[in-house]
């Protein structure tokens, strides 16, 4: 899956308690190698909100997990060229999701990126290791979204090129959250934050004229070690990148675990996470990767998409330049 590494720290402003003062339901546990954690305001018993969450979790990796042999973007991964598998509505979606984030980050975002990853040892239980250009190359030749097609109105999805792979594992634990949140609909409960893996997905308020509050994790080795800074959102996304955790050290240079699929190589950045602000979490999830990909220069592509974009650029050690959009300030909770 991911690297779930790039952690956003959920905060909540502790108020003090009144009868009119809702009370926030939290659930969370652990999923997909990482964590989640869902907050919500309403008449739904935690129980049974527990057993859903259960169900669609063991659904979604069903689907989407390159960890689970049976799962369908497995069999996708190993069926040969031009044969159709039957895939369902979600996975359908997800793959509209994806040629959507290409296309507007101009291929900076690439969900078949898989065969790349595996040659660099960042797939999971491989060794990391500088490929030798024959590698690189091969790996290359696999690497190509439009290699993948799908028929809507059949439910059906397949490649044109063998050895092509999904790796949907940038963007699927924003497109998790998303879907979390069609669960609470389903309930009719308006208000609630879904958190998985620092993919945030946040609706209504935590309580009457109050903002979910999400703190913006400064670079670091541990987690949660400290916050840059502090957001207060409704009815939005929010996901961050970094490659401060995943890298490896080969000849004094670092390799970091983000790979750039136009290059096949670690991305050669200042830029040490990027946080953005989208309407959904897939789109969030995806142009966090992508931004640490085309790093300020992205900025136009995200503003052009209606992606509001805050970057910590490294200076010196722990010490960061933030850049950021207007529009991404203006979710800042001023403290200062």
């Amino acid at each position: 899956m991911k690297h779930f590494q790039f952690l956003l720290v959920s905060l909540f402003l502790i108020f003090g308690c009144t009868k009119k003062t809702p009370e926030i339901i939290s659930i969370q546990g652990e999923v997909f190698g990482s964590y989640y954690v869902v907050k919500y305001v309403g008449d739904l018993e935690r129980n049974v909100l527990k057993k859903e969450l259960s169900e669609f979790f063991k659904d979604f990796n069903s689907a989407f997990s390159t960890y689970q042999e049976d799962s369908v973007v497995s069999i996708f991964n190993k069926a040969p060229a031009n044969q159709r598998l039957t895939v369902s509505v979600e996975f359908i979606e997800l793959l509209k999701i994806a040629r959507t984030l290409h296309q507007q980050t101009a291929g900076a975002f690439d969900p078949t990126l898989g065969p790349v990853i595996k040659v660099w040892g960042f797939g999971g239980g491989e060794e990391k290791k500088v490929p030798s250009a024959i590698e690189l190359k091969k790996a290359m030749e696999k690497v190509n979204f439009n290699y993948v097609q799908w028929d809507e109105r059949e439910v059906t999805a397949w490649k044109t090129k063998d050895g092509v792979q999904l790796d949907l594992n940038a963007f699927a634990p924003g497109y998790a959250a998303d879907l979390i949140g069609e669960i609470f609909k389903k309930h009719k409960i308006n208000n609630f934050m879904v958190d998985i893996s620092g993919e945030f997905v946040v609706r209504g308020e935590k309580s009457p004229g109050q903002k979910w509050v999400i703190g913006i994790e400064k670079p670091s080795m541990n987690y949660g070690e400290a916050i840059q800074e502090i957001l207060t959102l409704n009815d939005q996304s929010v996901a961050t990148s970094g490659n401060y955790r995943q890298f490896f050290n080969a000849n004094g240079e670092k390799m970091s675990h983000i790979l750039d699929p136009r290059t096949g190589r670690p991305v050669d950045t200042s830029i040490a996470s990027a946080s953005v602000i989208a309407p959904t979490g897939a789109l969030a999830d995806g142009w966090g990767t992508a931004m640490m990909v085309l790093g300020e220069k992205g900025i136009p592509l995200a503003q052009k998409s209606g992606v509001k974009v805050f970057l910590l650029k490294a200076v010196e050690k722990d010490k960061y330049d933030e850049i950021m959009t207007d529009d991404f300030k203006a979710h800042l909770l001023q403290t200062k």
